[in-house]
């Protein structure tokens, strides 16, 4: 990519215009005459710039084209059915239009590279010229091999995909005269003539009609052509460069003085992180800075914005601007904003474009120092003042999001300011507010350590408003200074967090937000529902659902489903038996139907346990008691899946032996876990972490354990209740199985049930999607039933026990965070 600074060194030029424009207006006259005698020092500005826009366009035509031929090639007798529902569409068209668009294709592809030419070189422009031209003649030439290519058989996708037999062989696999055509129309950059531009999109529309309904081309043929001829183009443009836009600094200065800024003196200082030229003005009164906003450098800030949207979810980032004028107005406005707060910052003095492709904003910098520069020496009034510029920004729903180090600053007055207007929002929702507040407690941090830091914010905000930005604490919500900073402070962000949830230490732990659109669980969850979708879809195949809804047995289907009703009695009972409080039945049977619906995003046994440790929270027990009674439910379930595992192995046949012979490899893996654990605690950072933080937890809750276990009553609910649990989904798998006509002994579905149940925990999918299915479909083939009614049974089995509860789950979940049970 180009950049604005120059090896030449810089030229003082005078603020002459090209051409003294003719007018009798006496103002126009006086700006002219003030804007010559501006002194403008810049280097020469490149003939030839590679536009970043263009690199970021170059990459969506490249993924159109790889995956629209893809998807082409995949759905072919879809691509079909579209094809001609579009030709049967367009082919009601009068003759007379019909004949006008032939003609106008016709005579429009022969005239349009001469009016192109000529607009270039009245332009002055000739290698720009040279260069379409040559853009579409290497379009030509690509054509000529493909075609080439697909008559030898040499590229059978290409032909399958773009191309159809016809009586005289096949169609064309590209249109030579579309890719040429576009080629030469992105290279001469057309966009915004006033008369060539409409043009060319009509002779393009005509061509493309007349090609399809002529049938001498395949619509994917047609798709690919334009693609192509728009890639050529970009990449002659990138490679070679485009003519630069770029007003110079005569123009700039100009335009200032014409909206009253007295300019004396315009220097240019650098190219920005934003793609801006900045230039120091100096006026008869006070300096301004100056950014120049261009098309060619315009979408460098764009870009970096929308990867950055890309990477996190909707909200954790703004939207970045597509046109240079909303970006212009979204400047403007957050200047003026700042200003009416009276916080310190560049105060927008001139709006105004430069020329059809550039604007100027013009600020008056404020003086002061940054935080980054203050460091250590920032005093308790001075952070003071900066915590009393948040809160005004907060109160006004105005987000910054760049509250960094380098643009925090103190002024002259000692009042608290900014560097920059930033890129932030306004009317900001909640979470956009939280990650101002994260950057910045992170910013002092690094200036006085977190200590000083989070006891200011507490002073000055209150507890609460500094407990809700612990969410958003996170490397990737921070700016890009602030991540270098947070690099040659490790763990800075983790003291934070430590000094804020000390504060409510009996409170419950406080999750992180989820600020990545991809992590490594969603990729699991993605490849594993794959995974199964492969073993599944093709047994789906083999199954004839008409059948099946027409021989199955309802009944068994209702007895599945009230089964599945006793499931929930049984957890609920369960965690009843696990604490040494009464629980309300109601209300614990619907957190387990809450459990069922936070499954759909969460693996089963994840949401299984927040959701019930935060449920006892609520109902009066400590964290670490919360945790403990829920870690003992899991426990009474892993031992009830056991004992019915083993008791059902044995009455199947599957596990006759009494005795049991462990496998060589846990047999050699034993010792090798305990050396490893006896290592850990040789290290003295761990004895410590176990001495401060686990142990204190544990000694809290092993009363509590123990008085369940010395409660006779208590014991049996939850020894009871995991039974019952089990025991339900088992005959909920029975009876699914019994309602398409399998008569297999319970025992041995009882198996195939604890087998998938284990597979579904231990896949991290939400729900054990896939994972259970698979496992189950795959033990019921096993113990000899034909797939297609494997595959049916799991099916209602799996809609009785997990889809049919989750909108009572959502219910339920609804109505326990109204009432304040959760």
């Amino acid at each position: 990519m180009s950049t604005d600074r120059e090896t030449a060194p810089p030229e003082v030029t005078s603020a002459q215009p090209h051409q003294a424009p003719a007018s009798d207006e006496p103002a126009a006259g006086a700006h002219d005459d003030a804007a010559a005698q501006v002194e403008v020092v810049e280097p020469p500005i490149k003939d030839r710039v590679r536009r970043p826009a263009d690199a970021f366009r170059l990459l969506v035509v490249v993924v159109l084209l790889v995956g629209g031929l893809f998807l082409a090639g995949l759905a072919v007798d879809t691509r079909g059915a579209v094809e001609q529902d579009i030709v049967q569409a367009t082919s009601g068209l009068p003759r007379l239009i019909v004949t006008l668009l032939s003609w106008l294709a016709g005579i429009g592809v022969v005239v349009l590279p001469f009016a192109v030419g000529a607009d270039l070189i009245v332009r002055r422009r000739p290698l720009q010229l040279v260069q379409a031209l040559g853009a579409a003649l290497v379009g030509g030439v690509v054509v000529i091999v493909v075609t080439a290519l697909e008559l030898g058989g040499n590229v059978g996708f290409l032909e399958n995909t773009l191309t159809r037999p016809t009586t005289d062989g096949r169609t064309f696999p590209l249109d030579i005269v579309v890719v040429s055509t576009l080629a030469l129309l992105t290279v001469a950059d057309i966009v915004g003539r006033k008369w060539i531009s409409p043009l060319a999109i009509t002779v393009i529309v005509a061509s493309v009609v007349t090609t399809l309904l002529s049938g001498s081309l395949t619509l994917a043929a047609i798709v690919s052509s334009l693609l192509v001829g728009w890639l050529l183009g970009l990449a002659f443009r990138l490679g070679f460069g485009a003519t630069s836009t770029r007003p110079p600094g005569t123009d700039v200065a100009r335009a200032l003085v014409a909206t009253g800024i007295p300019l004396t003196r315009l220097e240019f200082v650098d190219a920005n992180d934003a793609g801006d030229r900045r230039y120091a003005g100096t006026t008869d009164t006070l300096p301004v800075d100056v950014h120049v906003i261009d098309r060619d450098t315009f979408g460098l800030a764009s870009g970096r914005r929308l990867l950055r949207l890309l990477r996190l979810r909707n909200g954790f980032t703004r939207t970045p601007s597509l046109t240079l004028r909303s970006e212009l107005e979204h400047r403007t406005l957050m200047g003026l904003v700042l200003a009416q707060a009276r916080i310190p910052a560049p105060r927008p003095v001139a709006v105004c474009e430069v020329g059809p492709f550039a604007a100027v904003i013009a600020y008056v910098e404020p003086e002061g120092t940054t935080v980054a520069d203050l460091g250590d020496s920032l005093d308790a009034d001075q952070i003071a003042e900066i915590w009393s510029m948040v809160a005004s920004l907060q109160r006004r729903k105005v987000a910054h999001r760049a509250l960094a180090p380098n643009i925090v600053m103190i002024d002259r007055d000692g009042r608290a300011g900014l560097r920059r207007v930033g890129g932030g929002d306004l009317a900001a929702d909640d979470v956009t507010l939280r990650i101002d507040l994260a950057q910045l407690l992170t910013t002092v941090s690094l200036a006085v350590g977190p200590e000083r830091a989070v006891a200011s914010a507490v002073g000055a905000l209150g507890e609460d408003a500094v407990v809700r930005a612990v969410p958003v604490l996170q490397t990737i919500a921070m700016t890009a200074t602030t991540r270098d900073a947070l690099k040659e402070h490790k763990g800075l962000l983790g003291k934070i967090r430590e000094e804020i949830v000390a504060l409510r230490p009996a409170k419950e732990r406080i999750e992180p937000v989820e600020l990545r659109r991809v992590t490594i669980r969603g990729v699991a969850t993605v490849v594993l529902l794959g995974i199964a979708a492969y073993v599944i879809l093709p047994q789906l195949a083999k199954v004839d659902f008409a059948q099946v809804i027409s021989t199955a047995q309802w009944g068994w289907a209702v007895a599945a489903l009230a089964f599945s009703v006793v499931t929930f009695a049984g957890a609920s009972v369960v965690l009843n038996g696990a604490v040494h409080i009464h629980l309300k039945f109601v209300h614990t049977y619907m957190t387990q139907l809450a459990v069922a619906f936070t499954g759909l995003v969460a693996p089963a046994a994840v949401g299984n346990i927040a959701l019930n440790t935060r449920y006892l929270q609520t109902s009066g027990l400590t964290p670490a008691v919360a945790g403990a009674s829920v870690g003992l439910a899991q426990v009474a379930q892993f031992c009830s899946y056991v004992i019915l595992l083993l008791v059902s192995g044995v009455l199947a046949g599957t596990g006759a032996r009494a005795s049991f012979t462990p496998p060589p490899i846990l047999v050699a893996a034993i010792p090798v876990v305990v050396l490893i654990i006896l290592g850990l605690l040789a290290v003295p950072k761990v004895r410590t972490f176990l001495t401060a933080r686990v142990v204190p937890q544990i000694k809290a809750a092993v009363p509590q354990v123990l008085a369940v276990f010395q409660t006779p009553a208590k014991l049996g609910q939850l020894l009871g209740g995991a039974l019952a649990l089990d025991m339900s989904f088992v005959g909920a798998l029975v009876c699914a199985t019994h309602a398409f006509g399998v008569e297999k002994p319970i025992a041995a579905i009882a198996v195939v049930y604890f087998t998938g149940a284990i597979i579904g925990s231990a896949v991290p999918t939400p729900g054990g999607l896939g994972g259970i299915e698979a496992a189950m479909s795959a033990g019921l083939v096993a113990i000899g039933v034909d797939s297609g009614t494997a595959v049916s049974s799991v099916l209602l089995y799996r809609i009785a026990t997990y889809w049919i509860p989750i909108p009572f789950g959502w219910f339920s979940l609804q109505r326990l965070q109204k009432t304040g049970v959760l």
